[in-house]
């Protein structure tokens, strides 16, 4: 497994080791979870899909079914 040093502000140093912890993982399982939620969609939550899947009969299985347009990955 590859090593990197990534440079982050102190205040975001401080929330990401809060929200770590918060979720019981090291830093390095946080960031590591958060990089590939961003680059390697998971299909949809399923409370995602209890809450908006039931909108229309149409909606995509997963993510990466939605045209490149479509995708927002801002919120990951």
């Amino acid at each position: 497994m590859g090593q990197l040093n990534v440079y982050v502000p102190d205040d975001l140093e401080e929330k990401i080791k809060k929200e770590a912890q918060r979720e019981g993982k090291s830093v390095s399982s946080f960031v590591l979870e958060a990089v590939k939620n961003k680059i390697e969609p998971k299909r949809w939550s399923k409370e995602f899909l209890a809450t908006f899947g039931s909108v229309s009969d149409d909606f995509p299985d997963d993510i990466k079914d939605l045209p490149p347009q479509e995708r927002d990955f801002s919120a990951l």
